[in-house]
């Protein structure tokens, strides 16, 4: 299961929130367990981000080591720390985000760049497409390819990504200026968060049908739905 603390409200002002305590041990004490109880953490960690998103827009923007705890003998309680830098989304994000990976999964060319227009990206050039494509084929590859596997083989967790997104921010100098939505910043330090979560455990999963169940049933209007009143209950 997924715990978060609850709010202290007489400890809390509009910048401090002050939260109770969860107990519980941190990843790396679950580096060296069994692949299925490594496995059943990963899968954890994989539906306390992307469910939120792909049912209500909403993301906890900084998975690094120190905002999750583990609870329990085999670490089943995962503690969800740290609401500092939560983002919610547009629903038209989500549609860009599942359309982007159906355009990279067919090479469609048109689908890709119609995804990066509901990210919020304008008229991008040809080549600064051939530089976002950079990050998205490395992220999306695992969720595309519909087998149990590891996230990446022969990187290290502190070096997931950085290469791509070296790449990346080269061609978009090179080609731009290019505005950068911020929802794209929180993506893609949630993703590298997370990926270098699942490097350390030596997490074996199909990522591509995790991917399908958070984002089961989606669309616009289902979301839109759902996050009205998700936000109407806490008063946002």
């Amino acid at each position: 299961k997924i715990a978060i603390p609850e709010p202290v409200a007489a400890l809390s002002t509009k910048r401090l929130l002050t939260m109770t305590w969860l107990g519980g041990r941190p990843l790396r004490e679950f580096e060296s367990a069994d692949q299925a109880t490594r496995n059943a953490i990963a899968t954890l960690l994989f539906k306390a981000w992307w469910t939120p998103l792909g049912q209500y827009g909403v993301i906890h923007g900084d998975p690094h080591l120190g905002n999750y705890s583990f609870a329990g003998d085999a670490g089943e309680t995962l503690n969800l720390l740290d609401f500092g830098c939560v983002r919610i989304f547009p629903p038209r994000f989500v549609a860009g985000v599942l359309k982007l990976r159906e355009g990279l999964a067919r090479e469609d060319r048109p689908t890709i760049e119609e995804a990066y227009g509901l990210w919020g990206f304008s008229h991008l050039k040809p080549e600064v497409v051939d530089g976002l494509n950079i990050w998205a084929r490395f992220m999306f590859a695992p969720l595309m390819d519909r087998r149990v596997r590891r996230l990446a083989e022969g990187v290290k967790p502190g070096e997931y990504g950085r290469r791509e997104v070296w790449n990346m921010r080269q061609a978009l100098r090179e080609h731009g200026p290019v505005a950068v939505p911020r929802e794209f910043v929180f993506m893609d330090r949630a993703a590298i968060g997370l990926g270098a979560a699942f490097l350390r455990l030596g997490a074996e999963l199909n990522f591509a049908e995790l991917f399908d169940e958070a984002n089961a049933g989606f669309t616009i209007e289902a979301m839109t739905a759902r996050q009205n009143a998700a936000l109407a209950r806490a008063s946002l």
